[in-house]
């Protein structure tokens, strides 16, 4: 590869990799989502600073191009992040749909005591 290119991916990712880090120390991410985040970044600045490992990788599992060994690791790891965003927004979905039914239920039982002093 091209070493202004695997320069300029180095940049790329190790800008990426402290944007998250700022994210998390403002408190703008919490660190539990930023982790596939973090360990996106280190895996393409470890293949960006030996590219020998992603061949010995790939051939070394059965592929004939180390590019398609690179297509289904970042396809695993975006899979990955949806998977783990998908968990948090139904669990946030469950988490307002109970907290609404518990304001419904206050609401009806203060509007009940409001007509009982009525």
């Amino acid at each position: 590869m091209n070493y202004f290119l695997r320069i300029g991916a180095a940049i790329f990712f190790g800008g990426f990799l402290v944007y998250v880090l700022r994210l998390v120390s403002k408190g703008k991410m919490l660190l539990k989502y930023s982790l596939l985040w973090i360990l996106m970044c280190m895996a393409a600045l470890l293949c960006d600073l030996f590219p020998q490992l992603i061949f010995y990788c790939s051939t070394a599992i059965g592929f004939v191009n180390p590019a398609n060994f690179l297509f289904l690791g970042a396809i695993v790891l975006l899979l990955a992040i949806s998977l783990s965003l998908s968990v948090a927004v139904s669990r946030h979905v469950l988490a307002i749909k109970s907290l609404t039914q518990r304001i419904a239920l206050l609401e009806k039982e203060l509007e009940n005591r409001l007509d009982y002093y009525d």
